[in-house]
């Protein structure tokens, strides 16, 4: 996803060993799901994301999910951080998690083939679905 929002830049008040902590679990984080990237272009790429789904997306469910799996990255930074440096990134998360759930609504069914204990993103669909995502939602019984 290219654009504004990819390139905004958290302004979060970090302490040096903040810092390191979070540059730790980044690495950690990137060796576990994909390449290693930066808070900012991980928020970026959430962002950027909610914007297309507030606008109407039409790119298809393997997309979609796909761009699912960044939220689940920046989570898993927020679950191994200190209860410290896991209160900033909550907070400068939750606005676009807010946006996001402003411009979703529940599913039919969960969007993984693992129903079990999924964050509240993997369980909710666009509102203004377009095209293909529109077609696979409904195809694969995702929404009524």
């Amino acid at each position: 996803m290219e654009g504004a929002d990819r390139r905004m830049s958290l302004a979060l008040d970090l302490t040096p060993e903040e810092r390191k902590q979070l540059e730790s679990l980044l690495v950690a984080i990137g060796r576990e799901s994909a390449p290693a990237a930066t808070l900012n272009e991980l928020f970026g790429q959430w962002a950027e994301f909610v914007r297309a789904v507030e606008h109407g997306y039409d790119n298809s469910i393997y997309e979609y999910t796909n761009d699912l799996s960044v939220r689940d990255r920046l989570q898993s930074l927020v679950a191994a951080s200190s209860p410290t440096l896991r209160v900033k990134l909550e907070s400068a998360l939750a606005p676009v998690d807010e946006r996001f759930a402003c411009a979703t609504e529940p599913a039919a069914r969960p969007l993984s083939a693992n129903p079990g204990d999924l964050p509240s993103w993997w369980r909710r669909v666009p509102k203004r679905r377009d095209g293909e995502l529109a077609e696979d939602l409904e195809a694969m019984g995702h929404v009524e």
